[in-house]
């Protein structure tokens, strides 16, 4: 007031007449502009403030002090300048004169006196707002306090009012759960025990009915830590979620996640699954982790999607473990896990290595039509009742050395894009390798085949070796096409031995060999040198002379 004031007395500094005949030109541009102004400044401050209350920061601000300032200014500077034009025409100019400076004032101070009713508003809404947090606070302290009652019909009520609280209040959702998932953690007792299965029931569906998608009722970005809960029939079918920690957890009964999603990271570390453990379509957004887990069930993955890593290592699998159509986008784990059951991959994809050593397979396994772009590696592995890798693709190195195929194994159709390690691998039973892409080198040094061994209409396309195998069954090579190098030094032959029609298109190694079944080479081609001396236990050979050029 004392600037507006002092511009008015010295009368030097400004030329009033002038600026007071601009501004009734432009009086109602500059009302609009000034209250325009003072909504801005007084509603942005109450925003700011109303963050602020969110972060337990109130408070009011220097600068709305300003900026209040400033309007009123402005607004008397406005109405002052408009009366002293006026006034200027009037017949009494000087007390004229006196009267618009009263006037200009007087509108300052009702200006003023907005602000005032502004901050009064202000503060009861705070007054409010603090009363019906205390209010929420106090709801959610005597709903807590009923979980813990000894009485069934309390707890329930506790749960329910809980419940209504998180539905009615966003920002306390993440704390509620919290606490209902506190509540499932409890020891657990067995059920009927004081109705205590219904209340962990209801405690179960008030977290699955609002995890679901597409309703009302829906809470995103919830985290649920279950770490060792005892969960009865738990079933998040479709729902979604953030962080889940299911470390430790025993789900009695199935447990149901089918089309679940996982925003972010999934632990179901050493968990305990009693009945059937469905994760189809299940889409897994940040690690999965199911070390150690114990599958007592069937384990349904067919179809479920890892965004990043997975973890399988030491899992127990007691019944069939399904996982076709399963994409791994990261690195899959399985190393040192069991599969008591057959265990299903077909068409499944690992965009990153794919780690299934030290791995038992019982019974069958299948991997069909599957894909690995990363390394694959079942070093160690063993193969109970028969292996299928047909029609599948190995873009990386394909790891087999020490493997064990106990009844056949089918790689019919296979392509290997890179090396393929079968080094002192042992197969048992038929072993399938027939029109196989070698498109590196493909290693089966010392590897021992006990049954039929067929190779027929392979491509080796950069160099073979079979030194030191054993074939103890009847081997066929026919129709088989030999790019590079193809060494089969001091390989023993038991059964009869079949090359009929295959180009060894680079030097071939039989130095050392043994064959003492009927070995036969009709319409087979050589490019290169050709080693067979010594040649031992040889009952029958077909090696016309015609039969090789070079």
């Amino acid at each position: 007031m004392a600037i507006l004031v002092g511009a008015i007395v010295l009368p030097g500094w400004i030329d009033w007449p002038t600026l007071g005949g601009w501004a009734r030109l432009h009086a109602l541009s500059l009302v609009l502009f000034t209250v325009g102004a003072g909504i801005a400044v007084v509603g942005g401050w109450m925003l700011r403030g109303d963050r602020k209350r969110h972060n337990q920061q109130p408070g009011m601000s220097w600068w709305f002090v300003v900026g209040a300032a400033v309007v009123v200014v402005v607004v008397a500077w406005a109405a002052t300048s408009w009366l002293l034009g006026e006034a200027a025409v009037a017949k009494d100019a000087g007390a004229a004169r006196v009267e618009a400076i009263k006037t200009g004032l007087g509108i300052g101070a009702g200006t003023t006196g907005i602000f005032a009713l502004l901050l009064a508003v202000r503060r009861q809404w705070h007054n409010e707002v603090d009363a019906a947090e205390k209010n929420l606070t106090e709801l959610y302290t005597k709903a807590a306090d009923q979980l813990g009652s000894a009485e069934a019909p309390v707890r329930l009520a506790g749960l329910y009012a809980l419940e209504r609280l998180a539905q009615d209040n966003a920002r306390q959702r993440q704390s509620i759960v919290n606490v209902v998932c506190a509540y499932l953690r409890m020891p657990h007792e067995p059920p009927g025990a004081d109705r205590t299965a219904e209340v962990r029931l209801a405690a179960q569906r008030i977290l699955a009915d609002h995890l679901l998608p597409g309703r009302s009722a829906f809470w995103d970005h919830i985290d649920l830590d279950l770490t060792s809960a005892h969960l009865i029939h738990f079933n998040l079918g479709n729902c979604r979620m953030r962080n889940v920690r299911f470390s430790g957890a025993t789900f009695i009964g199935d447990a149901a996640f089918s089309g679940a999603t996982f925003t972010g990271d999934a632990r179901f570390g050493g968990a305990t699954f009693t009945g059937n453990a469905r994760f189809g379509v299940a889409t897994f957004a940040g690690t999965a982790q199911f070390g150690e887990a114990s599958f007592m069930g069937q384990a349904r993955f067919s179809g479920a999607t890892f965004l990043r890593a997975a973890s399988f290592g030491s899992a127990t699998f007691t019944e069939s473990a399904q996982f076709g159509d399963t994409n791994f986008a990261d690195n899959a784990q399985f190393g040192d896990a069991l599969f008591a059951d057959d265990a299903q991959f077909k068409k499944a994809k690992f965009e990153g290595n794919a780690g299934f050593a030290n791995v038992s397979f019982t019974l069958r396994t299948a991997f069909r039509a599957a894909l690995f772009r990363g390394e694959a590696r079942f070093h160690d592995t063993v193969f109970g009742r028969g292996a299928a890798f047909s029609g599948a693709t190995f873009v990386g190195d394909a790891r087999f050395r020490h493997a064990t195929f106990s009844d056949g194994a089918e790689f019919d159709g296979v392509t290997f894009g890179h090396r393929a390690r079968f080094g002192s691998a042992a197969f048992a039973g038929c072993t399938r390798f027939d029109r196989t892409t070698f498109s590196d080198y493909a290693g089966f040094g010392r590897a021992t085949f006990d049954g039929e061994a067929r190779f027929d209409g392979a491509g080796f396309l950069a160099g073979a070796g079979f030194g030191g195998a054993t074939f103890a069954g009847d081997t066929g090579f026919e129709t088989v096409t030999f790019t590079g190098r193809a060494e089969f030094g001091g390989a023993t032959f038991a059964g009869s031995a079949r090359f009929d029609g295959t180009a060894f298109n680079h030097s071939i190694l039989f130095d050392g060999a043994t064959f003492n079944g009927e070995t036969g080479f009709a319409g087979a081609t050589l490019s290169g040198n050709l080693a067979f001396a010594p040649w031992r236990g040889r009952r029958h050979a077909d090696l016309p002379s015609e039969a090789f050029r070079g």
